[in-house]
């Protein structure tokens, strides 16, 4: 006949509960530092402090988005035109390489500063996670100077000046983008979004 184990003493229960308690965080660290340490190998270039910005100059329809509690925007600046347009064709494969994680992709937001005063391309006005948004050049210029982009001449949205801000949730830049393949884009989004929110 088996014989029946004493009840643990309260100090005993306190042992196992520390040590289990000691289990949960010890792997939520590890598995945070295990994240961040994918996300260092990352292309995406991360700010060592989050950079808060100055919303005032945005449009309205901007200024909603990007302080929208969960949207991530990737802003960048150029003038409507072909070179903006095949960028948005590249973003349109990185949102689409997303789609393993839907969570992350419908929170991503792509807008674009134009100084030029042109109505937008029909490109940028047929997608619902894209956008054209109007804005006087000085504006710009402060801004993307502030988030650490800048046209090199006067050329924008080309291959050699097409890295981008990554605004996370309340307006503050995480990360700059350089102008990568769309998988390295896309995986770049995943690690930094679930590196702050784990449950997407």
């Amino acid at each position: 006949m088996r014989r029946k184990r004493p009840p643990r003493t309260p100090l005993q229960r306190l042992a196992l509960i520390t040590a289990a308690l000691g289990t949960v965080v010890l792997g939520y660290w590890l598995g945070n530092r295990y994240q961040f340490g994918e996300l260092q190998n990352s292309s995406a270039i991360l700010m060592e402090q989050p950079v808060e910005i100055d919303t005032a100059p945005l449009p309205n329809d901007l200024q909603t988005q990007i302080k929208a509690e969960e949207q991530w925007v990737i802003l960048l600046a150029g003038e409507n035109g072909k070179a903006c347009d095949q960028l948005l064709n590249h973003y349109i494969e990185v949102v689409n390489r997303l789609a393993a994680w839907p969570k992350i992709q419908a929170r991503i937001r792509l807008a674009l500063l134009d100084g030029s005063g042109r109505v937008g391309s029909p490109a940028w006005q047929q997608l619902e996670w894209a956008d054209s948004h109007n804005m006087q050049q000085a504006d710009i210029l402060a801004l993307t100077s502030a988030l650490g982009i800048a046209p090199i001449g006067n050329r924008w949205c080309k291959d050699v000046q097409a890295t981008t801000a990554l605004l996370g949730p309340g307006n503050v830049s995480h990360a700059l983008l350089p102008l990568d393949k769309p998988a390295e884009i896309a995986e770049s989004l995943r690690l930094i979004i679930q590196a702050f929110d784990p449950d997407v």
